[in-house]
């Protein structure tokens, strides 16, 4: 007979604990204005939720002054939002605010 270990198939590869970063490209980002941050990008339907990383890839023109606060940006895209006239700077990831009320209903 076989151990059990031995006869369950094993799962081949690596799975990381840090959450890739969700993408937006420069064409998308026309159809915005003003500060663009993470809830933004979320209010306009770009990413699935603000609490997470996002990353500006150069795909298409930009053509809006935009001022960008998001976490990662290719450096083409950065020399693409300087060039329409905007900024690009780095900002941490949003937390989650805890009101007081959930801890000591939780305790």
């Amino acid at each position: 007979q076989r151990a059990i270990m031995q006869a369950i198939p094993k799962l081949k590869g690596f799975k990381t604990l840090h959450a890739k970063a969700e993408v937006v490209y420069t064409d998308r980002l026309n159809g915005l204005s003003g500060k663009v941050d993470n809830f933004s990008l979320y209010e306009a339907g770009l990413i699935s939720t603000p609490y997470t990383k996002v990353k500006v890839i150069t795909r298409g023109e930009l053509t809006a002054k935009l001022d960008v606060n998001l976490q990662f940006a290719s450096k083409t895209a950065v020399a693409a939002i300087k060039k329409a006239g905007g900024s690009f700077t780095k900002a941490p990831i949003p937390s989650r605010e805890t009101s007081e009320d959930s801890r000591k209903g939780s305790k």
